[in-house]
């Protein structure tokens, strides 16, 4: 997965904290899913001249899980490709990119172009120029979760979904009770976000029913 543009220090930095600091191995998808820029090679080269150091044994680990991830993630470039060319509408391409990750990379957008490019070429431009929509449909909703997960907010609410059990939540919740109590961090919870694999979703079910709880809209069961 060829990468068009460097990705920012700061950004590689960030991820590559989030990567070591995975409990397991199914906690990666959802951290792809929020912090895709961890399946391009500009990012995967940093970790493993990162990971030469021979103390950093766990980020390591975590580099064998993600090169069988992105393994996974070039076999599954055809089908997000019939996806994303069938989506008509933003939510839609977001549903995609929820199942796929890997659609918010540059060499899947390259991918896409050049796709386009054929079919201009052969004369649709109609289904070119639609392809090109969708490409700008992607770089929306990659530019979105790219600068939102480092808002306070999208840290405050990762640090309460990530908390080891709910009294940790709790006390993330007081400690950051100004951006959590509030309809927008619920809704990001509800309807954003989405669990990687079972044991996530369930996590995050959880969270979603416990910030409802605390901010006052659900009964305690």
């Amino acid at each position: 997965m060829t990468d068009a543009h460097p990705i920012p220090h700061d950004a590689v930095q960030s991820a590559l904290t989030q990567l070591t600091g995975l409990a397991d191995r199914a906690d990666l998808p959802a951290l792809v899913e929020r912090a895709p820029i961890i399946l391009s090679d500009d990012f995967f080269a940093a970790a493993q001249a990162a990971a030469a150091d021979p103390a950093a044994a766990i980020l390591r680990e975590r580099l064998q899980w993600l090169a069988e991830l992105r393994q996974q993630a070039e076999q599954d470039v055809p089908a997000a490709l019939q996806a994303v060319v069938a989506a008509t509408t933003l939510d839609e391409l977001r549903q995609v990119v929820d199942h796929w990750p890997l659609t918010l990379t540059d060499a899947f957008a390259e991918a896409v172009e050049h796709l386009a490019q054929q079919f201009a070429d052969a004369g649709h431009a109609e289904i070119a120029d639609g392809l090109r929509q969708r490409l700008v449909g992607l770089a929306q909703l990659r530019v979105y979760r790219e600068t939102w997960t480092e808002t306070p907010q999208g840290k405050a609410i990762f640090a309460f979904l990530n908390a080891e059990d709910d009294a940790a939540a709790l006390s993330v919740f007081h400690a950051h009770r100004d951006l959590l109590d509030h309809p927008e961090a619920q809704r990001t919870l509800d309807n954003v976000l989405h669990g990687g694999d079972p044991e996530s979703q369930q996590r995050l079910e959880r969270r979603r029913a416990l910030l409802r709880y605390l901010r006052g809209e659900e009964q305690p069961q």
